[in-house]
C-alpha cells in the first residue's frame, strides 16, 4: 500500500509539473503571437523579405556576398510562396522556432541541472523574456539561430550519457542546419568541444574515463559530416563574388559593449535613458554574483561549467576578435549564448535560500515584466523603426508633382514595402540597388544629387533615419539648401521632411509697377 501510495503522489506530482510546464509554454506562446503585427516592418525585415523575394539563385548569390548564410532566407521564400509576405504572414515564420524553443530548454535545463524546479525557473525566464520575444516576433534567422543552439547543447550532453547512433544522427542534423543559419553557430560547437575536452581530462564526468575514446570518434564522424556539408557553400562563397561588400559597418566594441549585451540579454532593448540607469547599477549586480559563488561550499555540478562556459566564452571570443582582427560584435549574433545564460540566472536563483530567495527572485522577475511593458509600449526605443507610419505620412500628403527621398539608401527597403504612390522615390545620394556598394556621401555628390532630385518636383518629401550613416548629412544638407515646410517624427530615428523644390518666378517689372 505504502508503495502504490507513493506511486500516486509521483504520478500527481507529475502531472502539476507537466501542466505548469504547458502553461508556462502557453503563455511564452501568446507573447509572441499576440498582436505579431502591431509593429512597422523594420530595416533588417525588410531586406530579409526583399531577398526572399527573388530565385533560391539569386538568394545563395546575394547572400555569398553578406555576412549571413542562405539558409533562412530560402526558407522564408518558400514560406512567402505559401503564405504570402504580409508583416503577421512573415513574422511567423520566426514565431514557430521561438515557440519551440520553451520545450526545448526545459528539456536542456533538466539535462544540466539535473532538477526539474530549476528547469521550470529556466523555462520561466526563457518564456517573459523580452530579448527572446522581440526576436521571435522579427522576421529574421535569430530565433531559428537558438533554436538549434539549444537543441545542439541538449544532444550533446544526451550523447556523453548515452552514446547511441540515433543521438549522434540527430545531434548531427540539428548542427547541420546550424552551421547554415548562422557563421556564429560555430561557437557553440567550439564550447561544445573544450567543455568535452575538460570532461575528459578533469574526471568530471566519471562514465568518461571507460568511454572518452569511443564517444570522441563519435563526435569525430559527426564533425567529418559537417565539414563535408558545409564545403560547398565555403566553395561557391570563394569562386562566386560580384565585385561588391554587404557587411555592416561596425565599430570596434570597448568592454560596455559585453555589460550592454548582458543587460539586453536580461531585459532586452529599452530607451536610451533607461538603459544607462540600470547598466550603472550592473558593477554591483556582479559583486553580488561573486559573494554569493563564493560563499556557496557545495561542488559545482558538471553541467554548471557547461553553463559558464557556453553563456560567456562566446562573447568574449567575439569581443577579443573585433578588436584584434575584424569588427564583428553586435549582441544579436550572439544569441546562442541566451539559452546557457538563462539556465546560469536560474539556477543563481534557485541556490539562494529562504529570504534572499524571495526578494532577489520578486525583484528579478519584476524588472523583466516591467521591461517587457516598456519594450512593447514605449516609442523611444532606438530598435523601433516606424517605416509603416511615415511611408503613410507621405502616401497621403505627396502628389504625382512631388518627389520621394530616402536616405540613407538601403532604407529603400522598408520604404518600397509600404510605399503607394504615384510620386517618383530616390534615393540620396541616388544608389542603384543591382550595384552592392553605396555610393560615398560628400559635398559635391549631395549638391549634384539634389539638383537633379528637384527638377521638375514641386516638394521633397525626405524621409531620413538619423541613427543610420548618411541620414543625418542628407537632412542637415537640405535643411541648409532648401526651404523645410514641414517635419514629423515616426519613432526615435525615423522622420519626414517636406522641403520646397519648385519656386515661383517673379514677374519684376509688375511687382515694380504695384
Amino acid at each position: 500500500m505504502k508503495t502504490k501510495g507513493n506511486t500516486i503522489i509521483k504520478q500527481n506530482n507529475d502531472l502539476v509539473i507537466n501542466t505548469v510546464v504547458i502553461l508556462i509554454i502557453v503563455l511564452g506562446a501568446y507573447l509572441r503571437l499576440h498582436q505579431l503585427d502591431k509593429e512597422s516592418i523594420r530595416l533588417d525585415e525588410a531586406q530579409s523579405i526583399w531577398q526572399a523575394s527573388h530565385s533560391l539563385e539569386f538568394i545563395r548569390n546575394y547572400m555569398a556576398q553578406n555576412v549571413h548564410l542562405p539558409l533562412h532566407n530560402s526558407l522564408l521564400h518558400l514560406w512567402m510562396r505559401i503564405f504570402g509576405a504580409s508583416a503577421m504572414s512573415v513574422r511567423v515564420l520566426s514565431a514557430i522556432p521561438g515557440i519551440l524553443s520553451l520545450p526545448a530548454i526545459y528539456l536542456l535545463s533538466k539535462e544540466i541541472l539535473a532538477n526539474r524546479k530549476k528547469a521550470i525557473m529556466a523555462l520561466t525566464i526563457a518564456s517573459i523574456s523580452p530579448f527572446w520575444i522581440w526576436y521571435s516576433r522579427e522576421i529574421r534567422m535569430y530565433t531559428l539561430l537558438t533554436l538549434v543552439s539549444t537543441l545542439s547543447y541538449y544532444f550533446f550532453l544526451k550523447i556523453i550519457k548515452e552514446s547511441t547512433w540515433r543521438n549522434v544522427a540527430t545531434y548531427t542534423l540539428i548542427n547541420l542546419v546550424g552551421i547554415y543559419t548562422h557563421y556564429f553557430f560555430s561557437l557553440v560547437l567550439l564550447v561544445q568541444v573544450v567543455y568535452f575536452l575538460i570532461l575528459w581530462r578533469t574526471g568530471l564526468e566519471p562514465r568518461l574515463k571507460y568511454y572518452a575514446k569511443s564517444v570522441f570518434k563519435l563526435f569525430v564522424a559527426s564533425a567529418i559530416v559537417l565539414i563535408l556539408a558545409f564545403l560547398p557553400w565555403a566553395y561557391f562563397q570563394a569562386r562566386n563574388t560580384m565585385g561588391g561588400n554587404l557587411s555592416p559597418d561596425l565599430k570596434s566594441p570597448s568592454s560596455f559593449n559585453i555589460v550592454l549585451s548582458l543587460f539586453e540579454f536580461t531585459l532586452g532593448y529599452q530607451p536610451e535613458n533607461t538603459t544607462a540607469a540600470i547598466i550603472a547599477l550592473w558593477p554591483l549586480t556582479v559583486l553580488i554574483g561573486f559573494v554569493f559563488l563564493k560563499k556557496r561550499k557545495d561542488p559545482l555540478g558538471p553541467g554548471i561549467y557547461l553553463a559558464f562556459l557556453g553563456a560567456f566564452s562566446p562573447i568574449v571570443i567575439v569581443y577579443v576578435v573585433s578588436l584584434l582582427f575584424q569588427p564583428m560584435y553586435l549582441t544579436r549574433y550572439l544569441i546562442s549564448s541566451t539559452p546557457l545564460y538563462y539556465i546560469l540566472l536560474a539556477w543563481l536563483l534557485m541556490e539562494m535560500r529562504g529570504r534572499v530567495q524571495y526578494v532577489v527572485g520578486g525583484m528579478f522577475f519584476a524588472g523583466i515584466m516591467l521591461s517587457l511593458h516598456n519594450q512593447v509600449l514605449s516609442p523611444d526605443i532606438p530598435t523601433k523603426e516606424n517605416y509603416r507610419e511615415a511611408v503613410e505620412f507621405v502616401n497621403n500628403n505627396s502628389t504625382n508633382r512631388d518627389v520621394v527621398v530616402v536616405s540613407p539608401p538601403y532604407t529603400l527597403y522598408p520604404v518600397y514595402y509600404y510605399y503607394n504612390n504615384p510620386s517618383k522615390l530616390i534615393s540620396m545620394p541616388v544608389w542603384d540597388r543591382t550595384q552592392l556598394n553605396i555610393p560615398e556621401i560628400n559635398d559635391e555628390r549631395l549638391k549634384e544629387d539634389s539638383t537633379m532630385i528637384q527638377q521638375g518636383h514641386k516638394r521633397i518629401f525626405l524621409i531620413a533615419t538619423l541613427d543610420l550613416a548618411g541620414g543625418y548629412t542628407v537632412q542637415n544638407y537640405l535643411d541648409l539648401n532648401y526651404t523645410r515646410l514641414e517635419k514629423h517624427q515616426f519613432s526615435k530615428f525615423v522622420w519626414v521632411s517636406v522641403y520646397q523644390a519648385e519656386y515661383p518666378s517673379i514677374n519684376t517689372q509688375t511687382a515694380s509697377k504695384e
